[in-house]
């Protein structure tokens, strides 16, 4: 009796390690009960492939990546933008009210399409300095001098288009000319010899039945088609008004128009005719 009255004071000192002990126990027979199955299982898994075989088959092809790299190449490499090309973010497209051909809107790009660029040219017409002989003054039985027609289609003022000028032999008092010989019987002259005042003192020839006509200067007739608007008979230094601006008429040419900007001082020159 009193051994087991020792086992069981000795047990009562230690029960939690029997415990632990105990509970070892139980957790080496449930390792070995799962391993057992574990090594069933695998047997099972391989008895399932056996009896089976390798079907052939066409090989898997490669996933295409081209265009997905093309993609990346195009975000990774982005255009540069141009500011310098044809687009409106600093540069706006104006857009002018068209005031002749039924109205409507014209599209301002170049800045050609309205304005002195804009203008054509309807017509160009030489305007001519003619000199030609009227008849022999006489003082008596002789000759004092010649009444000659000057016809000046350049002249501004009226009165200076067309001149009766009386001259005389080697006279300097002439308004257009200076008469230097006469050829031939003095009351019926064959030839005329003159210098002109003006355009580089040109020396002239000029008898009863032959004129002396030269071109002076022109006269143009514009027409800008944007509003239908005609500017007839300019000459140099005319003035017109294109779009509210004014501008003057510096040169004219058989087939040239020069226009001058009053605000700025530049210069157009319109070589275009109006289409047939």
């Amino acid at each position: 009796m009193e051994q087991v009255k020792k086992i069981g004071q000795l047990c009562r000192q230690h029960y939690e390690k029997l415990i632990l002990v105990f509970v070892l126990l139980l957790l080496a027979g449930a390792v070995w009960v799962l391993y057992g199955a574990s090594q069933e299982e695998s047997e099972k898994i391989q008895q399932m492939t056996e009896g089976y075989t390798k079907k052939a088959g066409s090989p898997i092809k490669p996933v295409n990546l081209l265009p997905f790299e093309a993609a990346m190449k195009t975000a990774t490499n982005r255009p540069s933008l141009n500011y310098s090309g044809k687009h409106n973010l600093f540069s706006p497209v104006k857009w002018q009210q068209n005031r002749g051909g039924g109205g409507g809107v014209i599209k301002v790009q170049s800045g050609t399409e309205v304005g002195p660029s804009a203008m054509r040219i309807v017509s160009t017409s030489p305007l001519q300095l003619t000199v030609a002989f009227g008849r022999a003054a006489l003082s008596g039985a002789e000759v004092s001098g010649y009444h000659i027609l000057v016809t000046n289609e350049l002249a501004v003022a009226a009165r200076q288009r067309f001149i009766t000028q009386f001259v005389g032999t080697g006279a300097t008092n002439s308004q257009v000319f200076i008469l230097s010989e006469v050829k031939g019987p003095l009351e019926a002259p064959t030839e005329m010899i003159a210098q002109l005042k003006d355009y580089n003192n040109e020396k002239i020839s000029f008898a009863p039945q032959k004129h002396y006509v030269r071109t002076v200067g022109f006269e143009a007739e514009l027409k800008y088609p944007v509003s239908g608007k005609v500017y007839s008979k300019l000459r140099k230094d005319s003035s017109l008004d294109i779009d509210g601006e004014t501008y003057k008429v510096v040169d004219i040419a058989a087939s040239k128009v020069v226009l001058s900007d009053d605000s700025n001082g530049k210069r157009h020159i319109i070589e275009q005719m109006v289409a047939p």
